[in-house]
């Protein structure tokens, strides 16, 4: 790093994805200051030459860029705000950098309250896991103005394998996080629903396991995506009449065992009314019609 890059960085909140960002960053030679709320967490960072401060305000004072890595809106909010956060010791023309998962709402309302300051927000979610953020591997994508973040490429550099820049309106990364963090989640409800029908119907867990991997693998899952993309539902590739045929048996069979399918509870209920509006010719992926007119899209 040159001598006269921007190097004082600031990092509040040292959990477990915070800590290693925070250590990575320490090795990439930056000139890092550290707060948190519970100070004991700070210790493994003073020991390898961090700064300590005693409050968002103090941690701020002087740095280039502060990164905060917190729990939720109000956390975030909190320690932005009031006399002792850290809009009050950064100076002017100073980036805050989000890093953690927060409404998009409140990614709106801190680029609002730098802008007041004459600070500057930069929201960049991070994706990936605690071993990730140790190997320097995480994801992020960033949004804001893009002078700014030009500046803070080689602090990404530091604890990211790759940002991707997604234009100027803070709330989009926050909702793309959102997104994602909703795909995996849902996934996990089908997987939990899909063993305990089959514990419940006598089927042996590991095969359950190898084809829930095979189905993953399979390319007609991107086919569908793209239908989603395009709108394309015809021709059918799986005709929504038959689709509704096999929910419902699904469904049937779920009950005899008593193992509620609440997603197939959900999708039965699209198909019924996708097959009301004359939609049963086409795939059955047409459901997200369903899902798009009760968006009001």
């Amino acid at each position: 790093m040159t001598e006269t890059a921007l190097n004082k960085v600031t990092f509040i909140g040292l959990g477990k994805m915070g800590t290693p960002i925070a250590l990575n960053i320490l090795k990439a030679g930056f000139d890092l200051t550290v707060y948190n709320r519970t100070p004991g967490k700070m210790d493994v960072l003073a020991d390898r030459g961090a700064n300590i401060a005693a409050s968002p305000k103090e941690s701020a004072a002087g740095s280039d860029f502060v990164m905060t890595c917190l729990m939720d809106d109000q956390s975030v909010l909190d320690n932005t705000s009031g006399e002792d956060g850290l809009l009050a010791g950064l100076k002017p023309g100073g980036v805050h950098i989000g890093t953690a998962t927060v409404s998009p709402s409140c990614a709106a309302k801190l680029d609002r309250l730098h802008n007041s300051h004459g600070s500057h927000y930069i929201s960049a979610p991070i994706f990936g896991r605690p071993d990730a953020a140790e190997a320097g591997t995480l994801l992020t994508y960033v949004a804001g103005n893009a002078e700014v973040i030009a500046r803070c490429e080689h602090l990404f550099a530091a604890y990211t394998q790759t940002h991707i820049y997604m234009g100027e309106d803070v709330k989009v990364v926050n909702s793309i996080k959102l997104a994602m963090n909703f795909v995996l989640v849902s996934l996990i409800e089908i997987f939990s629903e899909v063993y305990t029908f089959s514990e419940k119907s006598g089927m042996d867990a590991e095969f359950i396991e190898k084809l829930i991997h095979t189905v993953l693998a399979h390319p007609v899952l991107g086919e569908y995506t793209t239908r989603l993309r395009t709108g394309d539902f015809e021709p059918a590739a799986f005709a929504l009449q038959a689709g509704f045929k096999d929910v419902s048996l699904m469904l049937q069979a779920a009950s005899e065992v008593q193992a509620p399918l609440l997603v197939a509870s959900t999708i039965r209920d699209k198909l019924v009314t996708a097959l009301a509006c004359g939609m049963e010719n086409k795939d059955w992926s047409a459901i997200h019609e369903v899902t798009r007119m009760e968006a009001g899209l």
